[in-house]
């Protein structure tokens, strides 16, 4: 796994356990500008790690500090702050709801989630449209077929 670390990124509030993974979908066509993106400090934007089409992962932020990934957000339990207490996993994907998210970036997902459940007690593995708030506030990943990573939890 490769590592481009990014700026932004602060320490988690103490005391939080990390049950949550937030997947999303970066409306970005490649790799390299998601890493552009997350690199500069100005964007206020990051996520734990990302996937490629083909299943290279980088990660942008270690796992123990909080990404900046969610925005507003609310679970269905009524926590709030999500980014306090989840790891955010982007996919290489425009978000259209055509541009398919490849078997190979999949399997590289499902791996990836069981690895972070082995660091963490993770309950819920939800979608960014899921917890944004307000809800319609996003849409990604669009296309997603979550049944491909259910049985994870």
């Amino acid at each position: 796994m490769d590592q481009h670390l990014s700026p932004n990124s602060d320490d988690r509030p103490e005391g939080l356990e990390i049950d949550t993974v937030v997947v999303h979908a970066t409306v970005l066509d490649t790799l390299e500008e998601v890493i552009s993106q997350f690199a500069d400090p100005q964007n206020k934007v990051s996520a734990h790690y990302t996937i490629d089409r083909d299943g290279r992962i980088v990660q942008h932020v270690e796992e123990d500090r909080r990404a900046w990934h969610a925005g507003p957000s609310r679970m269905e339990d009524g926590r709030v702050r999500v980014n306090d207490f989840s790891i955010g996993i982007e996919l290489v994907n425009r978000n259209d709801g055509i541009d398919p998210f490849p078997p190979l970036q999949i399997e590289a997902l499902r791996e990836l989630l069981k690895s972070i459940a082995e660091r963490h007690p993770i309950h819920h593995i939800v979608l960014h449209r899921d917890c944004a708030d307000p809800p319609g506030r996003k849409t990604d990943p669009a296309g997603f077929d979550r049944k491909s990573i259910e049985d994870l939890i």
